[in-house]
């Protein structure tokens, strides 16, 4: 299977408008995203998808490579589908734009997920050890079954108990996914989709 990382980045965000350009160590964040993906040995190539000529022209400068998308995409999902959309590759892995310590091994780790052919898209978790995070709308809680394979994604505590740590969703999820190319331009064709359950974007497969 052949797999290329593309990172979603918008400049008019509403919390920190040009956050990809922002400098860290004397290079802009989009840089520091876009060579980390580098490093990953699975994935065959790495683009940016975005909406800003500037972060477009910032890409280029570096000598990364780029793409301009729409600016009318809800999410970054929906930016990488376009994106993608004019490219060969089997499996395209969402490696968000705000994500500069990602640890390259997780783009591999994800990428084998979908060595499973029972599975159309991966993504990452990890145990939560702070119990304020079960409460923390901020925080995704995933829920899975014995073999691995997601049942739901919350921003409450799964189930939701009102003063008590109790549950399942002791897990919360990581900022990248992996999809199946031909299962992402599909879940991306149903408007009404757009958005997910919660505004959670993997809701949308489970």
């Amino acid at each position: 299977m052949t797999a290329i990382v593309i990172i979603p980045a918008r400049y008019d965000s509403a919390r920190f408008p040009g956050k990809p350009l922002a400098p860290l160590n004397g290079k802009p964040l989009i840089r520091h995203v876009y060579e980390n993906s580098k490093k990953s040995k699975l994935a065959e190539d790495v683009i940016v998808a975005t909406d800003s000529e500037n972060i477009f022209n910032a890409v280029l400068e570096f000598g990364g490579k780029a793409v301009m998308t729409s600016k009318e995409h809800a999410s970054g999902t929906d930016r990488i589908a376009e994106a993608a959309g004019a490219l060969d590759y089997d499996i395209i892995v969402n490696v968000q734009g705000d994500e500069p310590l990602m640890k390259t091994e997780m783009i591999d780790d994800v990428i084998r997920l979908l060595d499973d052919k029972r599975a159309a898209m991966g993504t990452l978790v990890k145990k939560i050890e702070n119990p304020e995070e079960i409460f923390d709308p901020n925080v995704v809680k995933a829920v899975f079954d014995k073999d691995g394979f997601a049942m739901y994604f919350s921003r409450a505590p799964i189930p939701y108990h009102r003063d008590e740590w109790k549950g399942l969703g002791r897990f919360t999820v990581h900022g990248l996914q992996a999809y199946r190319h031909l299962q992402l331009q599909a879940r991306c064709a149903f408007k009404s989709c757009k958005n997910g359950t919660r505004g959670i974007g993997e809701n949308r497969e489970t």
